[in-house]
């Protein structure tokens, strides 16, 4: 499975991905709603480099970011402290993982 779609619409369908795949985004660029992901079976990836890491993101320009599961974790994490989050919450906590590799504390 390879697929491309934005952060925005990504996280808008959290619930409706699997928590194995994996999440990557354009090399250099800050996470933004409206930037560019690349979900991809990381299991279904045959070619890969010498870190066994898939070739095909790195191909097409792409890094790492994190999980499906991180991101279903990190949205659990936010609608724990504040249940009416929005999407604007949700990928400003990505933003904080991402960048702190700790859960936001949302003063609510």
């Amino acid at each position: 499975m390879r697929l491309t779609l934005t952060l925005e619409t990504l996280l808008s369908q959290l619930g409706s991905f699997s928590w194995h795949l994996d999440v990557y985004k354009a090399l250099d660029q800050p996470l933004s709603p409206t930037m560019s992901v690349l979900i991809i079976d990381d299991e279904l990836e045959e070619e890969r480099d010498q870190q066994d890491e898939p070739l095909f993101p790195q191909t097409q320009g792409y890094q790492y970011v994190l999980s499906i599961a991180d991101l279903q974790s990190i949205n659990a994490n936010l609608v724990q402290q504040r249940p009416n989050a929005s999407l604007h919450d949700l990928i400003h906590a990505v933003s904080y993982y991402y960048q702190n590799d700790a859960y936001i504390n949302v003063e609510c």
